[in-house]
């Protein structure tokens, strides 16, 4: 029997206390860029914070708030034809649209989103590199690699 998991979460993440900390959003967060930004603010208790999306099995969506901006990590750019979540953040990136369907994820945006909680460029490009693996597998494993997996795993859940 397949395990069931849970495709469709938006999680906040951040400091609080020196420690990451990680609250569950509502699902509404999922449905554009402008609501995942609002969640992300709505649960916000410092200054950077972090918002974890992963919207179906076909893509994950990183945003960073901080005072000076936003910043956006889309796992494959090639959601945005299907979803409007990647398609927003597709845009908001200033990337261009993939042509055609090239095989294996194109990341779209900021690979160093998560160096403050961790994980540079090249850890995160590590994380990406994985072929098979599901968006919610590589969350998962950016979260394990930033020393909160065990909290991520119990407010997404």
């Amino acid at each position: 029997m397949r395990e069931r998991r849970n495709h469709r979460y938006a999680v906040a993440v951040a400091h609080r206390d020196g420690r990451p900390q990680c609250t569950r959003l509502d699902r509404t967060a999922l449905t554009g860029l402008d609501e995942a930004v609002a969640a992300v603010r709505g649960a916000a208790t410092s200054d950077v914070s972090f918002g974890f999306f992963n919207a179906d099995e076909s893509f994950f969506l990183i945003l960073r708030l901080t005072p000076a901006g936003t910043a956006l990590l889309l796992s494959d750019a090639r959601a945005a034809r299907r979803h409007t979540l990647a398609a927003q953040a597709l845009d908001a990136s200033g990337a261009a649209p993939p042509d055609g369907d090239a095989g294996g994820a194109l990341p779209a945006g900021d690979l160093d989103i998560a160096s403050g909680l961790g994980l540079t460029a090249d850890g995160m490009a590590a994380v990406l590199a994985g072929p098979d693996d599901l968006p919610d597998d590589q969350l998962r494993a950016i979260a394990e690699r930033c020393g909160f997996a065990a909290e991520f795993d119990r407010v997404k859940a």
